[in-house]
């Protein structure tokens, strides 16, 4: 506890909006279903931080990621340098830790989790977007983080997108890119392109 304590404040002492959540950690998982149970962030972020702490909190946490197709192509986006995590590494945003987003409620709705983060961190409403069906789950080696990856589809094109996540002032791209069917290949031989990222990519 003391060792969770200290890594917590460290963390909320470089980033100090950093909030205590209840995010969801999997026990479970099959090809047709995840079982787990509700958890604090700054438990998993202790994990996170120290890999070794997983025999004493045995976490996997869950999460989230899309990958945005455009009329014109794909979206990634590079991670801020200062992210707690995987910092300038690119990745398909939307992204993120299956949070408890209503009181009481103990279910998880992946569409209503990838639709949430879509808004947070690309500023595109639940109505510009086509959700499609789980496509692969990964698991990140070291932290154990397994995420769930997504397709989507807006009509919006790329400078759309792109117009609407500058105007939501979120921080934690510093960078947007269009992903052509050109570019493709180049994009999947990169060394900072994020391994869930790349293989939602090369899925398509």
């Amino acid at each position: 506890e003391a060792e969770i304590n200290r890594l917590w404040a460290d963390a909320q002492q470089k980033s100090p909006a950093l909030f205590n959540g209840c995010v969801f950690s999997a026990d479970k998982v099959t090809a047709t279903e995840i079982q787990g149970h509700w958890t604090e962030y700054r438990l998993v972020l202790a994990q996170m931080k120290k890999p070794s702490l997983f025999p004493i909190l045995k976490l996997q946490p869950l999460a989230v990621i899309g990958l945005v197709k455009t009329p014109d192509g794909y979206i990634l986006g590079r991670r801020h340098p200062s992210s707690l995590y995987q910092g300038n590494f690119w990745q398909s945003p939307p992204a993120g830790s299956i949070e408890r987003r209503h009181d009481g409620n103990t279910q998880v709705d992946l569409a209503e989790q990838i639709l949430a983060e879509a808004e947070e961190e690309l500023g595109l409403p639940a109505h510009s977007l086509t959700v499609g069906n789980p496509s692969l789950i990964a698991r990140h080696p070291g932290t154990r983080i397994l995420d769930i990856g997504i397709q989507l589809e807006t009509s919006l094109s790329f400078a759309e997108v792109k117009a609407k996540w500058q105007a939501s002032g979120n921080t934690e791209y510093d960078q947007l890119a269009l992903v052509t069917k050109a570019e493709r290949e180049s994009w999947l031989n990169r060394d900072d392109l994020l391994p869930t990222s790349r293989a939602l990519l090369q899925a398509v």
